[in-house]
């Protein structure tokens, strides 16, 4: 279960792209960069933004914090 956002990209104002993606706690670090290094990779070849100006963080929540239909996490099977 993953959530990703774009929250802004200005090209007029040169300002860069930051993806904030929330997700369950359990992936690994060797997931996160991948997810990391693919997102930039398109961000680059799609907008035309330098691979240095892109920031990605990744927010991780508990089962217990995040619900979907008003159904906790933890309580789904």
């Amino acid at each position: 279960m993953a959530r990703l956002g774009l929250i802004r990209w200005d090209s007029e104002k040169n300002s860069m792209p930051h993806v904030q993606i929330t997700l369950l706690k359990g992936r690994s670090i060797e997931v996160k960069r991948k997810i990391a290094s693919r997102i930039t990779d398109v961000l680059h070849e799609e907008a035309g933004t330098a691979k240095e100006g892109i920031s990605i963080s990744f927010v991780e929540v508990d089962r217990e914090s995040y619900a979907r239909g008003g159904v906790l996490m933890a309580d789904k099977k």
